[in-house]
């Protein structure tokens, strides 16, 4: 089963919630029990060497995010 990230909509608090896909509809905030809930879409590496995409070779790095260790600015 996948984990997966949620805020509330009623206290604001973000959580995560270990469950199959088939439970997401029956999640509720463990902070005030709210089941006006959004699920929250986070940004994931999927494989590569992030540190060799530097400015001049199509990234859109800046040197800013911390992702490449600042060495593409």
């Amino acid at each position: 089963m996948p984990t997966y990230e949620f805020k509330c909509k009623k206290c604001k608090k973000k959580f995560e919630i270990f469950t199959s896909i088939s439970k997401k509809g029956e999640v509720t905030c463990p902070e005030c029990g709210g089941n006006d809930i959004q699920e929250v879409f986070g940004a994931f590496f999927v494989g590569g060497d992030v540190s060799k995409k530097g400015a001049g070779q199509g990234s859109s790095c800046d040197g800013t995010c911390g992702t490449c260790g600042s060495s593409c600015g």
